[in-house]
């Protein structure tokens, strides 16, 4: 009876382990409405490539975005964190050109911002990865004007306001971090944020522990880590991301890519 219970307990603590072992290869392709009415601009928005502990290819958003373009699609949009070893930053540039390149050939914008793990990045390297960097810039796409900006980093961080868009312009903002919209100097003046950086928990725990470690991010502490939110009067939609930080494991948080409709 002893080993029976033994091999019992083996089994139920194995399952977990085995499941965080394959989410990171099952990414979850989904559709984010972030308005009540007939949306007027698609967006396909993926984040954290973290090509280090990445096993979403640039492939398969490459797939997704020649599907999406079928249908309309009006830009790719990238919400930064290239690489979490500062030695592979190159084979995250290589990933992102690869999709830069996709999006050339169907004359599709690519966008981005760089995230907090991206601050060993060079200036010649960021610009190798293809993307349009929105960083003190805007990008207007018909009604709609999409503005970004970089992360510094966790060491001393700073915290930045997006360049104004002209009146009567639908402000979208892309900022890797959630915490960011918390800082701008005028939250009203953004309707939508798109961003990542959490990875929906990557491991999520029944006590939330993976939010309480994350003592630097004030929006996971509330319960907002993934998915959308109404923050300040924005309506934000935070992206588990594709890749994972630390260790090359996903429990409860399939990597995610999303075409969003505004």
């Amino acid at each position: 009876m002893f080993w029976i219970i033994i091999s019992a307990v083996c089994l139920v603590l194995a399952i977990p382990i085995v499941i965080a072992v394959i989410e990171p290869r099952m990414p979850e392709y989904d559709t984010v409405r972030l308005t009540d009415s007939d949306p007027s601009l698609r967006l396909l928005f993926f984040s954290d490539v973290h090509v280090d502990m990445c096993f979403v290819p640039a492939e398969y958003i490459c797939r997704r975005i020649r599907e999406a373009s079928a249908s309309g699609l009006d830009a790719v949009v990238f919400g930064g964190d290239v690489s979490g070893d500062p030695d592979k930053i190159d084979l995250g540039v290589t990933y992102l050109k690869k999709i830069a390149d996709c999006c050339a050939s169907l004359n599709i914008p690519f966008l981005g911002v760089t995230g907090n793990h991206d601050t060993e990045m060079t200036a010649k390297q960021e610009a190798s990865c293809g993307f349009l960097s929105l960083e003190g810039t805007s990008y207007e796409l018909g009604d709609y004007v999409l503005t970004g900006v970089d992360d510094s980093g966790r060491e001393e961080r700073r915290w930045f306001d997006p360049v104004p868009v002209p009146p009567g312009k639908t402000h979208v903002f892309i900022a890797h971090t959630p915490d960011a919209i918390l800082h701008v100097s005028d939250p009203s003046s953004i309707r939508y944020m798109l961003s990542g950086h959490i990875h929906g928990g990557q491991i999520r725990t029944i006590s939330g522990l993976e939010f309480r470690l994350r003592k630097t991010d004030v929006l996971p502490s509330q319960g907002i880590f993934k998915g959308i939110h109404t923050i300040s009067g924005t309506k934000v939609f935070i992206s588990r991301g594709i890749g994972c930080v630390k260790m090359p494991l996903r429990l409860g948080s399939r990597p995610e890519v999303s075409i969003v409709e505004l």
